[in-house]
């Protein structure tokens, strides 16, 4: 349900009458971003001391070449702790969008099948679990699991009271 707002964002001219752009926006979009977990912390941590390593070490080209491997995995395990968000439209989506370089997905409201709250190995954190109808299973992690677990629950029962 996209609604039009009445300012308008610019003007153009055709043929002599000043035309306007105006913006149309969402009403009830929720949106909910990525936690940063210790794990996540570690692989970046992790990934740029081997690169680091690799290239202080560059004795061979093999060692360059996998530095500059290692510095493009460590740049997208930052660009997707730091830019991941989970929205959830008025259409009954639920957009993941797994940073800046990483394809966006989308999943029906209806292909959800059931929701879980579970733990990190160690109970380090808490992450969601999604069940779809097709038997596959897709982890996300919002940084406020209850209210996600919350908002999903009552998008699926406005859904169960469509239909």
């Amino acid at each position: 349900m996209a609604t039009t707002c009445w300012l308008p964002l610019s003007f153009y001219v055709i043929d002599g009458c000043a035309k306007a752009f105006f913006c149309t926006f969402a009403v009830n979009m929720r949106t909910f971003q990525h936690k940063v977990t210790i794990n996540d912390i570690g692989g970046i941590l992790v990934f740029a001391l081997g690169a680091f390593v690799c290239l202080w070490h560059r004795t061979n080209s093999v060692m360059v070449i996998l530095g500059f491997i290692l510095i493009a995995v460590t740049l997208r395990a930052v660009d997707r702790a730091i830019h991941s968000s989970y929205t959830l439209t008025d259409d009954g989506e639920l957009q993941i969008k797994t940073g800046r370089i990483g394809r966006p997905k989308s999943i029906q409201i209806t292909q959800i099948k059931t929701v879980d709250k579970r733990p990190f190995a160690f109970r380090l954190g808490y992450y969601a679990l999604l069940e779809l109808n097709d038997n596959t299973a897709i982890s996300i992690q919002p940084d406020n699991v209850e209210s996600f677990l919350a908002a999903i629950r009552k998008k699926i029962s406005k859904k169960d009271n469509i239909e």
